[in-house]
């Protein structure tokens, strides 16, 4: 399946998500089955050159938050912040906002 940019993977088999919220253009999350905190979602800016086909989900890239401590879950809190090593992309989630770090 092809994903676009506004459509993130909600479908990964075991990783259904329900509850998808956009956080800004690049960045969503959703609630699984199997977690009690949310999965995220970012268009990777590093992937931007890689064609679809040579990727699981598109530039879509996934980050789970199981380490993280769930302060509110609405408005969403996460602590600590929420970083990706592929293109660097690092903020925090707080009072259901995305703040970059």
């Amino acid at each position: 399946m092809g994903y676009t940019h506004s459509t993130p993977p909600t479908d990964w088999p075991g990783l259904e998500m329900t509850g998808v919220t956009r956080l800004t253009a690049d960045i969503y999350y959703g609630w699984t089955a199997i977690e009690n905190t949310p999965l995220f979602w970012h268009w990777c800016a590093a992937l931007a050159d890689v064609a679809d086909s040579h990727t699981a989900s598109g530039r879509w890239v996934a980050a789970g938050t199981s380490t993280h401590a769930l302060i509110s879950r609405d408005p969403l809190h996460l602590e600590p912040s929420l970083l990706w090593s592929c293109c660097g992309l690092h903020g925090f989630v707080r009072a259901g906002q995305w703040t970059d770090a």
